[in-house]
């Protein structure tokens, strides 16, 4: 299925001007507002996320830095939400305003703010339709894939795609390592070839990994496919905050192990990392 890139520009365009048009009704103040708390709350939710890393990665039931991402997305969700609330109570909106120079000021300042806040969204939209992109080419089988590896092929074609390189806050060889990483989840073959490779053999040799595979609690849901068990487990933060762990992990060479997986016949000798 191909999709245009001029369609994509066409709908861009169109939610640009739809934010424009919904900040000139809102006016300066208000949309101002809404801009900056946008911004703020992000740096609210990493801040709010660091100072509560320790009470969140124990209260929370996933991995760390799950607990504190989530704990993070609250507090930043919360801080949008009462600014606009506030701003809305305090602030009057364009039609409240007199006709003439001040009623012109405060639409075209909200028009202005609306640009911005629609540029902001379309922003974050581009990483998070490349990111499911990558997992739907690797996929294929649910409905939708096919039109989200559509835009994701439509965004990373000619002239887009080099203009959503610059902007894209993630590295283009990210949404790569995804799709592989999930071919390789496919396939027990590839998935075999994997935990073969010597880098990740020398993951599996860390004893606090060892003793993760190992616990009957883990081999069970495992066997089952209960994912959600696995990553709750309260022995998997144990293991992602061991120092020898993370070192390993670390020197870990991720694509070259995904390259020795994905080699369709079973590659020899096994390649030194």
């Amino acid at each position: 299925m191909q999709l245009s890139s001029s369609w994509l520009w066409l709908a861009a365009g169109l939610y640009l001007l739809f934010e424009i048009w919904r900040g000139w009704r809102r006016g300066v103040v208000r949309h101002g507002v809404s801009v900056f708390a946008l911004l703020v709350a992000g740096g609210i939710g990493w801040i709010f996320a660091w100072m509560t890393g320790m009470i969140s990665d124990r209260i929370v039931p996933l991995p760390p830095p799950g607990g504190r991402l989530l704990f993070g997305l609250a507090a930043g969700l919360a801080f949008y939400i009462a600014a606009l609330v506030l701003s809305s109570l305090l602030f009057k909106k364009t039609s409240q305003q007199s006709a003439g120079m001040v009623r012109l000021f405060y639409g075209a300042g909200g028009g202005l703010f609306g640009l911005v806040f629609g540029l902001l969204v379309l922003w974050g939209g581009i990483s998070m339709f490349r990111t499911l992109g990558a997992v739907a080419e690797a996929r294929q089988t649910a409905p939708g894939d096919a039109q989200l590896v559509a835009i994701k092929e439509s965004l990373e074609e000619g002239a887009t795609g080099g203009l959503v390189d610059k902007v894209d806050i993630v590295p283009a060889n990210i949404y790569g390592l995804v799709t592989e990483l999930m071919r390789v989840t496919q396939s027990p073959e590839a998935t075999a070839r994997f935990f073969a490779y010597p880098g990740t053999q020398d993951l599996l040799r860390q004893s606090k990994l060892v003793e993760f595979f190992t616990d009957p609690s883990v081999a069970g849901a495992a066997s089952e496919g209960n994912y959600f068990a696995l990553l709750t487990n309260p022995k998997l933060a144990e293991v992602a905050s061991d120092p020898a762990v993370q070192e390993t992990f670390k020197n870990f060479e991720l694509q070259k192990a995904l390259d020795y997986a994905l080699q369709e016949s079973a590659p020899s000798p096994v390649p030194t990392p």
